[in-house]
C-alpha cells in the first residue's frame, strides 16, 4: 500500500466537526463487503477497457469537487479524489493487490474514512452506504441516482 496523501488528523477537527465524527458509524466494513467491492471494481474496469473507456469505479459525477472515489486503474486498486466526475486525481492511496486493498478496506469504517481525504472532513467520503450502493446492478455515478438510493434505504 502506498499512501500519497495523509488523512486528516482527528485532533485537528473543529468543535463543530468533532461531535459529527463521534456520531459516524465506527463498525468496520468487514472482509465480505470489501471483497465484493474489490471484485466489482476489477470487473467494472475490465468491462470499461473492453469498450475503450479508461476507467470506471465508485465515485460521484457532478460539477466541481465530487469527493473520494474507488477505482481499479493501471492494475492497482486506487483511492483518489474526483473533480467534475473525473478521477482519481490526485491519488490518495494505491494498492498493488486485491488482498492489500481488501485488508485495508475491511478494517475501515464510515468514521475512519471521513478523515481519508485531503479536502474537508466527511465531504463525500467513502461510506458503507456508498459501498452497498456501488454493488447494486443498476449502479450509476450520477448524484441523482445516489440520492434516490439514499431515499430508498431510509424508507426501509
Amino acid at each position: 500500500m502506498k499512501i500519497s496523501i495523509e488523512s486528516i488528523d482527528v485532533n485537528s477537527l473543529t468543535e463543530q466537526e468533532l461531535p459529527i465524527y463521534k456520531q459516524l458509524d465506527a463498525s468496520k466494513f468487514g472482509v465480505s463487503l470489501a471483497k465484493k467491492v474489490a471484485d466489482k471494481l476489477f470487473l467494472t474496469a475490465e468491462r470499461a477497457a473492453g469498450n475503450g473507456v479508461s476507467s470506471r469505479g465508485l465515485y460521484h459525477a457532478h460539477r466541481d469537487y465530487c469527493g473520494v472515489g474507488l477505482y481499479f486503474i493501471d492494475s492497482e486498486y486506487t483511492i483518489g479524489e474526483v473533480y467534475d466526475g473525473m478521477g482519481p486525481y490526485p491519488k490518495i492511496a494505491t494498492f498493488q493487490s486485491e488482498e492489500e486493498f481488501v485488508e485495508f478496506m475491511s478494517s475501515q469504517s464510515d468514521q475512519s474514512m471521513s478523515l481519508f481525504t485531503r479536502s474537508s472532513f466527511n465531504n463525500q467520503t467513502i461510506t458503507r452506504l456508498r459501498l452497498t450502493c456501488f454493488l447494486e446492478d443498476d449502479y450509476s455515478t450520477s448524484w441523482n441516482s445516489f440520492a434516490e438510493y439514499l431515499q430508498k434505504s431510509r424508507e426501509g
